[in-house]
């Protein structure tokens, strides 16, 4: 899942001696204080530029991202022809030179048809094209496939390939690897579900795939990028080797994988094959693990590396010194508490709403993202989407908001007794059990430990005792994904509406078992019709009614939005920000050396 880095905890002054005892200093050393509270969040936070940055940070110009990079798009009703739009001023060829980029390790492995976490994603990204992906400027546009284009109800899909594209190997990709590539995903637990409706994936010719759908969707192009979940396989390669995708060979992405040591580095190379001619223009990516995000900051500072997503706080702080470029982008990376809805108590919508009131939304923002992001009060969408519809239903003041959270405990049968809530006719849960919840976190997250930290304080004022649980982050999502918390805390990116619905909401989306748990046939039919929408207006009317029902319902509970901060060396040029948040930007990356 596409997680923030924050560096270390500050805590709004009702728990600062509980969250400062419990967080780990940032390396190098951070401000002490808090910054200034921005003005109050309200349910439609200003859009942020790409790129934010004070007048003293020092980025060059060729690192800031279009203006337009950001803006999620959508994909059309009914799209015309897409000629491809190259990143500006492809060179000749790879430089020989290595950048060296900051990640955790993608412990979910490889396998596209199994990894949906972004610690996976992104060098899946780098191995592997689509048929579909995004230009600088945010839009979708072709890749193997070098255009697209649908009947008029949407339900036949015709894909021409670009032509002479090859694997890593040198073999051609053709048809039958698309047709492959496709039928794979339909079957694996990743995408089975964003392509339920597909009936049919045929080979017209040499260079033409035809897809036919169940039923009419404008999202399919949209879907078919979704990095590292719908790449574009050997069948060869993958068919001929059972263990494949342990170190995949014939990829057709802009890198291909020269070597893996688990717990150091995977290093990655130029593909000599690849399509789209000039790219990648840096010949090395030294993709490095680091699970002490804490020191991220410190390592491109001192030269050590060259790219990595660092916290809130190094970032003020690299960029009031204006040495080291940070860029921020605005992707669609909503925060949230996960929780089991079919066990006592959030079988109880009550018990959800009453968290939803109770959470302290804007100290979570001022504490733990430094004043970052935006903050949301029903909403899971952002105001600039083209389908948000404000929703403030747990936007109240602090009293107000602990007051009601306490009487909806109450009609719960959540009764407060010596300052602590307990059971009294809650079914499944004996009278005079104590509201009691271990709440685990990815134990390399800070944010997630400052955040986690103030719910344990926050919801002690109204009787709920919440037990922080630091959790081992090699495990926490295959352990979300089998239903193991009865709360979590958790984090992930979506490009818009579309793709957030589709991937979290819908029953089998990529995300639907590390986000909602969701499996409602009635939303799943929702989402299916907000696909099908003939219209904008009739569209935008549908996610209305979806966002409503998820601030009503809860299935999970989004409080807030963080924008990823990317600190470069400054010797790292071509950095855009894309509406996906994928890592494949580094194709357009020259490091001076």
């Amino acid at each position: 899942m596409h997680r923030e880095r924050a560096a270390r905890c500050l805590s709004v002054v009702t728990v600062l001696a509980l969250m400062m005892a419990a967080c780990t200093p940032a390396a190098p050393a951070a401000p002490t204080a808090a910054p200034a509270a921005p003005a109050a969040a309200t349910a439609a936070p200003a859009k942020p530029a790409a790129t934010t940055a004070p007048a003293a940070t020092t980025a060059p110009a060729a690192t800031t991202a279009p203006a337009a990079a950001a803006t999620p798009t959508t994909a059309p009703a009914a799209p015309a022809t897409k000629p491809t739009t190259a990143p500006s001023g492809a060179a000749s060829g790879p430089a020989d030179a290595t950048i060296r980029l900051l990640n955790v390790e993608p412990t979910q492995g490889l396998d596209p048809n199994i990894a949906a976490a972004d610690a996976s994603r992104g060098p899946m990204g780098l191995m592997y094209d689509n048929l579909v992906d995004y230009d600088e400027g945010g839009k979708l546009v072709g890749a193997i496939a070098e255009t697209w284009s649908t009947t008029p109800d949407n339900k036949i899909w015709t894909f021409k390939l670009r032509a002479n594209t090859k694997f890593s190997d040198g073999s051609p990709i053709t048809a039958d690897d698309v047709k492959f590539s496709v039928d794979r995903m339909r079957e694996g637990q990743i995408m089975k579900g964003l392509l339920s409706n597909l009936t049919d994936v045929a080979i017209a010719d040499p260079q033409t795939i035809k897809i036919t759908l169940s039923a009419p969707s404008r999202a399919l192009a949209l879907v078919l990028s979704r990095i590292g979940s719908a790449p574009i396989l050997s069948n060869a390669a993958v068919t001929a080797n059972s263990d494949y995708f342990a170190k995949p060979t014939a990829t057709s992405g802009p890198f291909l994988l020269k070597s893996y040591t688990p717990k150091d580095r995977a290093i990655f190379e130029a593909n000599p094959y690849y399509w789209h001619t000039g790219y990648p223009k840096t010949k090395t990516i030294e993709y490095v693990f680091s699970e002490d995000q804490n020191s991220w900051a410190a390592a491109i500072e001192s030269g050590s590396a060259d790219v990595a997503n660092v916290g809130y706080a190094d970032a003020q702080r690299l960029r009031q010194e204006g040495k080291i470029p940070v860029q921020q982008s605005d992707i669609l990376t909503p925060l949230f508490w996960g929780w089991d809805t079919s066990k006592s108590p959030f079988d109880s919508k009550l018990v959800r709403q009453a968290f939803a009131y109770a959470i302290d939304r804007q100290g979570r923002q001022d504490a733990c993202w430094f004043g970052t992001g935006a903050s949301t009060y029903g909403n899971v969408l952002r105001p600039w989407d083209p389908y948000y519809t404000e929703i403030n239903t747990y936007k109240l003041d602090r009293p107000a908001a602990l007051a009601k959270a306490g009487e909806l405990l109450d009609q719960a049968g959540w009764k407060l007794v010596s300052g602590a809530r307990t059971a009294s006719g809650v079914q499944g849960m004996p009278d005079g059990t104590k509201f009691s919840v271990q709440v685990p976190y990815e134990g390399n997250w800070p944010a997630a430990e400052c955040n986690t930290l103030l719910l344990q304080s926050t919801m002690k004022q109204v009787g709920v005792d919440i037990q922080p649980q630091k959790y081992d982050p090699a495990p926490f999502w295959g352990d979300v994904s089998h239903d193991k918390f009865l709360m979590y805390h958790g984090g992930a990116g979506a490009t818009n509406a579309d793709d957030l619905y589709l991937n979290w909401f819908r029953t089998g989306g990529a995300l639907t078992p590390l986000a909602t748990h969701l499996k409602d046939l009635q939303i799943d039919a929702k989402i299916d019709a907000a696909e099908a929408a003939p219209d904008e207006a009739s569209a935008k009317k549908l996610f209305a009614e979806l966002e409503q029902s998820q601030a009503d319902e809860l299935p999970l509970l989004v409080t807030g939005y963080q924008w990823p901060q990317v600190a470069l060396a400054p010797t790292v040029k071509g950095y855009y920000s894309r509406p996906d948040g994928a890592q494949k930007w580094i194709v357009n990356a020259t490091i001076n050396q």
